[in-house]
């Protein structure tokens, strides 16, 4: 099975196959409100996002409105669910809330890096030496400035909270045998101490936008979403999240 899975492996497989056109004309989209970062959340207490992300709902997801049928530009509105952003004619990526990882050009960039896990390790390494080469390191990959800066905060914390965990563990495969498909002890602890606030302030994780990686995941996590260049052009049920 793709994920972990408690009983059996869903009848849905995540759309792995996206095209270097796909991901090309994502990348080139701009959205017209992106959320920036001008404090560290991982030191600074009350550190919020710019503007600030509105409370949202665990039903909540975020929704892409485009500005015309060629997709160039889009904004960003965080809905209390996939029918409120549905009925507002918005296209939902990812669900949660929007943060500084929603816009189309991250979502191209983890679609382009299958395999973060080496990549992102380099970065961390950058990013203690230095959180402006942390950041700009991220930025090769492909992401804005500002996810490439929470991604950048999260290396550095996480060097700091796991490093003794993560030493004894390097090398060894991201998950234990089946059917449990434990992660091992160091990204469990990545996932512990750094992950929910990676998650609230990014908004788009790899997960919640429907996307495979290298690391096994439980399948309830994994949301059930295919992405197209420009939905207003392509709308079907493709474009949309369904339900498991």
């Amino acid at each position: 099975c793709w994920c972990v899975n408690t009983s059996s492996c869903p009848s849905w497989h995540p759309k792995t196959d996206y095209s270097n056109e796909t991901i090309e004309a994502l990348s080139k989209q701009v959205p017209n409100n992106p959320l920036t970062l001008t404090c560290n959340p991982y030191i600074t207490a009350n550190c919020t996002t710019t503007p600030p992300q509105p409370p949202a709902p665990s039903t909540a997801v975020c929704g892409l409105k485009y500005d015309s049928k060629f997709c160039a530009t889009y904004r960003m509105e965080t809905y209390t669910d996939q029918m409120a952003a549905e009925a507002a004619g918005a296209f939902v990526t990812h669900i949660g809330a929007c943060g500084l990882c929603s816009t189309t050009q991250d979502l191209a960039a983890y679609i382009a890096h299958p395999d973060l896990t080496k990549a992102g390790k380099r970065c961390a390494v950058e990013g203690i030496i230095s959180h402006e080469l942390g950041v700009k390191c991220y930025e090769k990959l492909g992401f804005t400035q500002p996810c490439a800066q929470i991604w950048a905060f999260d290396g550095a914390f996480d060097a700091k909270k796991c490093a003794l965990t993560c030493i004894p563990h390097l090398g060894q495969p991201n998950n234990g045998p089946p059917p449990e498909c434990r992660l091992n002890e160091c990204l469990q602890c990545d996932e512990d101490k750094a992950g929910p606030l990676f998650k609230a302030l990014a908004g788009r994780t790899r997960r919640r936008s429907g996307l495979l990686g290298m690391i096994l995941r439980p399948c309830s996590s994994v949301a059930n979403i295919t992405h197209v260049r420009c939905p207003l052009k392509s709308f079907s049920l493709d474009s949309k999240i369904r339900s498991h």
